[in-house]
């Protein structure tokens, strides 16, 4: 196959038969995007059809015919597995017999393995597995159309919203049970924190402002070093060396003084809630009669409640509360499409609340399949300020990485954003890793 082929010729191929390597090679841009994903359909399709196998065997018990005391167990013994891999195949099973919706979407091919591994642990949390049912084709539409992140940030939101009561008592257990150990590996060492999800994204904060100093002082000392060449050379530290560094820096300068009250400055978390979230949660904090409705899975709020940092770490409603009473939350106030067009009362106290703005709508690169984040990422306008005439404002400007910020001028693409997220479009009109529906 030349790669003059027609896109109709192409998906004609993946509808029919799959694509071979020689064919593969002939093909460029959204041709060999739709090749690979027409094997990525049918290995969907297979995996939905072994689903089925394994729900025929657990209801007709046929595992029992060679004395396996478990479908899990027959599985683990057929396809010699480890028996974590089976418990999720059986599980996976259940799920698409108790959801054919989903299940039909998996055999089209339409739903991903990282999406039904997400809608698996909803379904295996007994507290609201029979509240999937109502929700179905509105998780599955939201699992066609947005990225992994974004889904996953929804999965957590229906979580929160189907079972508040578990969610509260998560973040309770999750804060009850913080701790960090310190162990000596041999010659090495190792450090290990955990405790609720807020606070980890304050120790984060931190954590990023001065791996972003040692990432400015490798820089410079390259710079120094080789002159106009520097870019020619690689950094003294990796990443990972410098977050290490800076988080020995942080306990240095920590090490002048035990006095917990000594810190001078709170760093500033963005908590993102919806106006509905924050009243009905200072109802329940206060035990006051709530005037709305109870929550409906069949019908919740677009994205389900929100209430989470700019990171989609799921914030306790009433950790929520106490924030907000205390003067430490920053309300920030997003449309429908996740701009943020309100950055509240405290946005004086920044410079450059352009930029922050729209790091507060995507702290990551949005060029598709780039998880770069934070200081790294550089702010450009979407409708060109010199060529189009673009304005600096939250809505005309995309986070993207260096890397790609100067691919999309040299690529000449397009990038827009609507509902579903971001859109990146070739010079010929094609999407790049275009979603679903």
């Amino acid at each position: 196959m030349s790669s003059n082929n027609t896109d109709t010729e192409v998906i004609d191929l993946a509808a029919d038969s799959l694509p071979d390597l020689e064919q593969f090679r002939g093909l460029a841009g959204h041709q060999r995007d739709e090749a690979y994903l027409a094997v990525e359909r049918e290995v969907r399709r297979l995996q939905a059809l072994q689903a089925s196998m394994l729900s025929e065997i657990r209801q007709s018990r046929s595992f029992l015919d060679d004395f396996h005391h478990t479908v899990t167990a027959w599985v683990q013994a057929v396809t010699n597995c480890s028996r974590s891999t089976a418990v999720y195949r059986t599980r996976t099973a259940h799920m698409l017999t108790d959801l054919p919706c989903l299940a039909d979407a998996v055999a089209a091919g339409e739903v991903g393995a990282d999406q039904v591994r997400l809608l698996s642990r909803l379904h295996a949390n007994d507290r609201c597995r029979h509240q999937l049912a109502d929700s179905e084709e509105l998780l599955i539409g939201y699992a066609r159309t947005l990225t992994l992140h974004e889904f996953r940030q929804v999965c957590q939101r229906w979580e929160q919203h189907a079972d508040p009561d578990g969610a509260h008592r998560d973040h309770e257990t999750s804060r009850a049970n913080r701790s960090v150990k310190s162990s000596a590996l041999g010659a090495g060492h190792q450090l290990h924190a955990e405790g609720d999800a807020l606070t980890g994204d304050v120790i984060n904060e931190i954590l990023d402002k001065h791996a972003e100093a040692e990432f400015e002082t490798d820089l410079t000392e390259r710079r120094d070093r080789y002159g106009d060449n520097a870019g020619q050379h690689p950094l003294a530290r990796t990443a990972r060396q410098r977050r290490y560094d800076a988080m020995l820096a942080i306990f240095l300068k920590a090490a002048a003084t035990t006095d917990t009250s000594a810190a001078t400055r709170v760093p500033t978390v963005n908590i993102f809630c919806t106006e509905a979230t924050l009243q009905d949660a200072i109802r329940g904090y206060f035990r006051a009669t709530s005037t709305q409705a109870p929550n409906d899975p069949a019908n919740p709020p677009p994205r389900f409640r929100l209430c989470e940092t700019a990171s989609g770490a799921p914030v306790d409603p009433h950790d929520l509360v106490v924030a907000a009473l205390i003067g430490q939350v920053r309300r920030v106030v997003v449309d429908s499409a996740g701009r943020v067009i309100n950055l509240g009362r405290r946005s004086r106290l920044f410079v450059g609340a352009a930029r922050e703005a729209v790091l507060l709508s995507g702290d990551r690169c949005c060029w598709p399949g780039c998880d770069i984040r934070a200081g790294r990422i550089q702010i450009d306008h979407l409708s060109g300020w010199a060529t189009l005439g673009g304005a600096t404002n939250p809505h005309n400007g995309g986070p993207e990485c260096p890397a790609h910020n100067r691919s999309k001028e040299r690529g000449r693409i397009t990038v827009k954003r609507d509902h579903a997220g971001w859109h990146h479009y070739r010079p010929d009109g094609s999407e790049i890793a275009p979603r679903a529906g």
